[in-house]
């Protein structure tokens, strides 16, 4: 078939280009996709502890529908791997202790 080898150099360079514009997902090391399955893939936000403002309550862990979160030696942890970005323990916390913050800043979609 004439210009088959073409047009499969083509969709080569295609493909190519559409990966290395694929969003970088954090949960992964640089240069590779996602080991396993995360939230990140989706999650537009994820809660950042300010630990100046946090004293450890325990408060947002009353309000995570993911059991995203946990005290540990008197501190907070995320576990991003559950965290789904809804913002609910954000939005409890009397201490403004967790912000929501962006995910991925850069262009979005497999072109940019």
């Amino acid at each position: 078939m004439p210009g088959k080898g073409r047009d499969c150099k083509i969709l080569e360079g295609r493909i190519a280009l559409a990966l290395k514009n694929l969003p970088v997902v954090p949960s992964a090391p640089p240069g590779t996709m996602a080991l396993k399955p995360v939230a990140a893939t989706w999650r537009e936000r994820y809660p950042r502890i300010i630990r100046e403002r946090c004293n450890a309550c325990g408060e947002c862990l009353y309000f995570c529908p993911e059991g995203a979160l946990r005290l540990k030696e008197h501190e907070l942890e995320i576990n991003l791997d559950f965290c789904k970005g809804c913002g609910i323990c954000a939005h409890e916390c009397k201490k403004d202790a967790l912000h929501m913050v962006a995910e991925y800043t850069g262009p979005k979609g497999l072109l940019g």
